[in-house]
């Protein structure tokens, strides 16, 4: 019998030979005594699958297929995930038997940081020194900032002390803290297997036998015999097979103890395996075991015609594809009868394997990075010493670096509680054993990689998700939230402010001194009073085309958020901006940051819904009156026709409703069609200038034509002036004496006249 390759390899069982030994259990040191390995007894070789096929002298009929199938398919697919989960349960032993802190890796890691000391430290810390005192002299002394210096001053001594500490003793500070962390993290996973943390060495040696036995001895069955209750049941061992086992068992420990010269020594390794054979076949006490013991396709297993023979001896038969006996259907399994159920159930198999591999040896790695990167961050304690002397970038450089230092050593209390947890629920699926042993395994594998694809998710919790990705998160949510309360709260401000504006009437007898007020017309003088049904049906034609312009409440929520969303980016760049120390940028940012921040503060309404809320937010009255006074207002102006003469002209696309369009459409529409609705909207307002001022005539466009040839001009409407001192106030009328009032009530408005 060969020894294990891997074992003899350098893939043996860690534990076995560390302090922890001792509190093994006593099935776990016997595996460790006849395979080198913890988690089996049975050596590598024995998990192969036996292969009895007679392909007779022609060597392309279907039983040479058959036999290349499994030979060549089958047999190396098998094996080498044998061989993968070795090394898996190997690799999660080594993630709590070796401490790179510690003996002779502690002592070539102290003077690597003695050489970087000598080559980075020594000759730039009279330099740092420079810097740090020219910059504690500017701030503290030029700057006025004392409190803020010493206290920066102190935290950066504090850094020195701290890093060389590390650097001068790495074994008794960091090392002391991993030794604690590789105990704790051993605990933890003794705690969430077996219940107590008392022997933690013995919870992880039951816990890798339990992993290597549903991974690789469970299926190892199905593909030997067909039959898993039958190859691992204690209670269904063959007496037959027993004994068979018993007398290969004593020929083998006579052929590792003969002397003399009927026989000569092997070498010790044989010698070795043989006594661990012969061990084995003793202690069986499952048919698996049996031939666990031995070598796959070996005589004492896989012959037929070999007297005594485990194969023989189960098939109670000189032909293979004839067995009898109870045994006959396990026996014949690996004839040319069992290759296609032997493909189809490795195919399946290897699928779980795959996720098992993946998830433990995702946090196997991680196990393993958080022991290498401890001893990485080390390496740069020469340089990162130096960093708290140049300022606050320095000393976050410091913070950083301090940080990840210690989260890759305490990390292995996270990741050591998620394996046992991954451990704990295997097993809890692996008692399932009234569902058959597919469904066991079939349900498995959907957890291993359920636990795979989701191990973000489930390492959120803990905080294993990146400090990074949280921050920026973090820091997206509050800005959008922050933009979108000012928003809101601004808004609710400008509504409830033009609700609360009511216009109010100015008395007649009004003292010139008075606080400025909004004025209304008193209602002798309102011109719109004596509107008539084409008036009212002018504003409303206006008020429909404004309401078909304006965007809807879902667009203006859309544009909301988006602006929303781009003020949140623009904030978190100028962040970024500004830890970098990129001044220039980050002012621009912030710049770019306040005007969209005003934007979302405004309405976000088109340009043609402007005169008309201005109006109702100045005047305060309702839309159809603001519109009323703003066609009114429009009406007295001169139109396309007349001669401005200095003064502004009618605003076209904000009276487009009167020629039924929206001002997105009025500006859209060609010179020619333009010139049309110009013309109809001046016919409009001439009407409404006729309907409102009985002294005034035609139409806009007409009465400009003959405002021109008559040679008259346009004139504004004259300022009313106060009556002279000296005249009656019975003798005035009372529609000028409202103007009168009116107009010094606007010049109070405007500031003309105080004293």
């Amino acid at each position: 019998m060969e020894g294990d390759p891997l074992v003899g390899n350098g893939l043996g069982s860690p534990t076995c030979r560390s302090a922890l030994g001792p509190e093994l259990l006593a099935s776990a040191r016997r595996n460790c005594a006849t395979s080198g390995f913890i988690a089996a007894a049975a050596p590598t070789n024995g998990y192969g699958i036996d292969i009895h096929i007679d392909t007779g002298v022609v060597p392309l009929n279907g039983a040479g297929l058959l036999s290349t199938v499994q030979n060549i398919f089958v047999t190396p697919l098998w094996m080498a995930l044998v061989w993968l989960t070795h090394a898996l349960v190997v690799m999660l032993e080594w993630c709590f038997s070796i401490d790179l802190l510690e003996g002779a890796p502690a002592a070539s890691l102290q003077r690597a940081l003695a050489q970087g000391q000598a080559m980075i430290t020594a000759p730039w810390l009279a330099f740092a020194l420079s810097v740090a005192a020219v910059t504690v002299t500017y701030h503290g002394l030029i700057r006025r900032r004392v409190a803020d210096t010493l206290g920066e001053a102190l935290l950066a001594v504090g850094m020195f002390a701290c890093g060389f500490w590390l650097m001068l003793d790495p074994s008794g500070t960091v090392g002391a803290l991993s030794r604690w962390s590789n105990q704790a993290g051993l605990g933890t996973l003794a705690v969430v297997v077996s219940g107590t943390p008392v022997a933690p060495a013995r919870s992880l040696g039951t816990s890798m036998a339990g992993v290597y036995a549903t991974g690789i001895e469970a299926p190892w069955c199905y593909l030997e015999f067909g039959n898993v209750d039958w190859c691992r049941n204690t209670s269904r061992l063959e007496p037959g097979l027993k004994a068979a086992g018993l007398r290969i068992a004593s020929r083998r420990l006579a052929e590792a103890e003969c002397s003399g010269s009927a026989c000569s020594d092997g070498p010790a390794t044989v010698t070795g395996a043989l006594r661990a054979s012969a061990r084995l076949l003793r202690e069986a006490r499952t048919n698996g075991a049996l031939f666990l013991a031995l070598p796959a396709n070996g005589p004492d297993r896989n012959s037929i015609n070999q007297q005594g023979s485990l194969l023989q001896t189960l098939c109670q038969s000189s032909e293979a594809t004839h067995c009898r006996g109870p045994g006959a259907a396990e026996a014949q399994f690996r004839t040319d009868g069992g290759t296609w159920p032997r493909v189809g159930g490795l195919l399946l198999i290897a699928l779980g394997l795959l996720g098992m591999m993946l998830l433990l040896g995702y946090i196997a790695a991680r196990l393993l990075l958080a022991a290498v990167l401890s001893v990485l961050y080390l390496l740069l304690v020469p340089a990162v010493v130096l960093a708290p002397a140049f300022g606050e970038a320095g000393r976050a450089i410091f913070r950083s670096w301090a940080v990840r230092l210690f989260g890759a050593v305490v990390s292995k209390l996270i990741f050591a509680f998620v394996l046992g947890t991954v451990l704990a629920a295997t097993s809890i699926l692996e008692a399932l054993t009234s569902l058959g042993w597919w469904a066991q395994w079939l349900l498995m594998a959907s957890f291993w990689w359920g636990a795979f694809l989701k191990r973000n998710d489930i390492l959120a919790f803990e905080g294993a998700r990146s400090t990074e990705r949280r921050t920026q998160a973090t820091r997206m949510m509050r800005g959008a939230l922050a933009a979108r309360n000012r928003f809101a709260d601004r808004r609710e401000a400008r509504r409830k402010h033009d609700l609360g504006r009511e216009p109010l009437a100015v008395p007649a007898a009004s003292r010139a001194d008075s606080a400025p007020a909004r004025l209304q017309l008193p209602a002798s003088s309102q011109p719109h009073e004596r509107r008539g049904p084409s008036q009212d049906e002018q504003v409303a034609r206006v008020l429909q085309a404004e309401s078909r312009g304006r965007p809807t409440e879902a667009e203006r929520t859309s544009q909301v958020e988006r602006g929303t969303a781009r003020l949140a980016r623009i904030r978190l760049e100028r962040d970024r901006a500004r830890l970098r120390g990129d001044s220039r940028r980050a002012r621009r940012l912030e710049v770019r940051g306040a005007r969209i921040e005003q934007e979302l503060a405004d309405d976000r309404v088109s340009t043609s819904d402007g005169p008309a809320r201005r109006g109702r937010r100045s005047k305060g009255s309702a839309p159809a009156v603001a519109m009323a006074r703003m066609l009114d207002e429009q009406a007295r102006l001169p139109g396309a026709g007349e001669r401005a003469d200095g003064r502004q002209q009618r605003d076209y696309p904000m009276l487009a409703g009167l020629a039924g369009y929206t001002r997105g459409e009025y500006e859209r529409l060609d010179r020619r069609s333009q010139r049309k609705a110009r013309l109809q909207i001046d016919r409009e307002l001439a009407a409404r200038r006729a309907a409102t001022e009985p002294g005034s005539s035609g139409a806009g466009s007409s009465r400009g034509a003959e405002t021109e040839s008559s040679g008259e001009r346009a004139r504004p409407p004259q300022r009313l002036r106060a009556p002279r001192p000296g005249a009656g106030a019975g003798a005035e009328p009372s529609v000028m004496r409202d103007a009168r009032e009116v107009a010094e009530g606007r010049k109070r408005q405007l500031g003309f006249g105080r004293k």
